[in-house]
């Protein structure tokens, strides 16, 4: 089988990303390779990062997934960057992932969104994970997180221009062809990232689907949605017009 490279973004989260990696391990098989991409964490992080990955590997159970070593960036530039920078590790990958390090996304729902990706029903360039409550999906959340969280994907949405009802869910897989198209155009780095991604697969002639997942909100999210509403609504303004200016 083809292998899929699945990225996680890691910025001085080790506390939660540790079980999380350990259900990873667990849960996928042998075609994953999980890559944590760290963004400028600094040396103390990084040695309980070290650390993390060699016990991961000890543990690991014969024919699950490979937990490489991570990928390091000297400076923090924000989480796009760190799943970019991992994706450009994946060279020899048919598929390429990224997951948040929390773990609000499960380790067999990543499994179940990239079945799917593979099955002919499901063929396409990309997917997009997409909290939607609906019938057999679980969503856990709390009523005022899902409100604003509503709140702040219309409002993304709406300025970039896109008929899409979640475009922040921390879950995606594209396709390698995909990535090649849209990499050397991809500028931002910062949690507008996946608005980016986005408009660059459309403007490309990728086909995207949104995939309903599970999903349970953990603490210590590095995101405000109320107080990052504003500058995100002007940071994916500016991605739209950047992206309307590439000519093909």
């Amino acid at each position: 089988m083809s292998k899929t490279l699945l990225v996680i973004p890691h910025y001085r989260d080790t506390a939660r990303l540790a079980p999380f990696l350990g259900e990873l391990c667990r849960t996928l098989p042998p075609h994953f390779s999980i890559l944590i991409s760290d963004d400028g964490s600094g040396e103390d992080e990084l040695v309980r990062l070290r650390a993390l990955v060699s016990s991961m590997r000890g543990k690991a159970a014969s024919g699950g997934a490979t937990v490489l070593d991570p990928h390091l960036c000297p400076h923090n530039t924000g989480k796009g960057g760190a799943v970019m920078r991992g994706w450009a590790q994946g060279a020899g990958y048919s598929l390429l992932a990224f997951v948040d390090a929390d773990g609000a996304v499960s380790a067999k729902e990543i499994l179940r969104a990239e079945r799917h990706m593979r099955s002919e029903s499901g063929r396409s360039d990309a997917l997009f994970g997409s909290r939607v409550k609906m019938l057999g999906r679980s969503i856990t959340r709390t009523p005022l997180r899902h409100v604003i969280g509503r709140v702040f994907a219309t409002l993304v949405s709406t300025v970039a221009g896109l008929n899409a009802y979640d475009t922040q869910c921390g879950v995606k897989i594209l396709s390698q062809e995909a990535f090649r198209k849209i990499q050397m155009h991809m500028k931002s780095v910062g949690f507008a990232f996946d608005v980016e991604l986005c408009l660059l697969l459309l403007k490309n002639h990728c086909s995207i689907q949104e995939f309903p997942i599970d999903w349970t909100d953990i603490d210590g999210s590095k995101v405000r949605l109320l107080r990052d509403s504003v500058s995100m609504a002007i940071e994916v303004f500016k991605i739209r017009r950047r992206v309307s200016s590439i000519h093909q």
